[in-house]
């Protein structure tokens, strides 16, 4: 992947590292209005991503990733998810209620599909003071009714 990174930084002309920033960003999600509602193209192909496999803990909410400080939580009340149990092969459960298995909910490198609200949320896992922590987007009825623009769960890696 990175040489293929660097090859393409080459032909192009631009830097390696600006590109390798982006590689994250292959997987393109399309969105569309349907009905007044914002609906995300979630048959993305699948990408392995090792680093998200295992337990996914919330430990904030916040409006934008800079907003994060570790051991600070910003988000007063009791946060919504739980978190998330990545498993192979695209395979997710919703901690803690159902950590088996959570069919609505599937993963591709760099994103999270959810087929009821028909919505791809992109994730950045960041290691923080020794921590790996996911930055989800969360594409509530905020962004999908009210079109605004996603806040995201910050969760923590067990």
């Amino acid at each position: 992947m990175k040489l293929k990174v660097m090859v393409l930084a080459a032909v192009l002309g631009l830097p390696a590292l600006l590109l390798a920033a982006d590689a994250v960003e292959l997987v393109k999600i399309v969105t569309s209005e349907q009905n007044g509602r914002l609906v995300d193209d979630i048959n993305l192909p699948f990408v392995n991503d090792p680093d998200v496999i295992g337990e996914w803990y919330s430990v904030d909410f916040v409006r934008d990733i800079k907003d994060f400080v570790p051991g600070a939580k910003r988000f007063e009340g009791k946060l919504y998810l739980g978190g998330f149990l990545f498993k192979p092969e695209g395979a997710m459960g919703v901690m803690p209620k159902n950590p088996d298995s959570a069919p609505w909910f599937k993963w591709t490198k760099g994103v999270v599909t959810h087929s009821g609200d028909r919505t791809a949320s992109r994730y950045t896992i960041k290691e923080m003071n020794g921590a790996k922590y996911m930055f989800l987007e969360w594409k509530s009825g905020d962004y999908t009714i009210k079109h605004k623009t996603p806040q995201y769960y910050v969760l923590k890696k067990k």
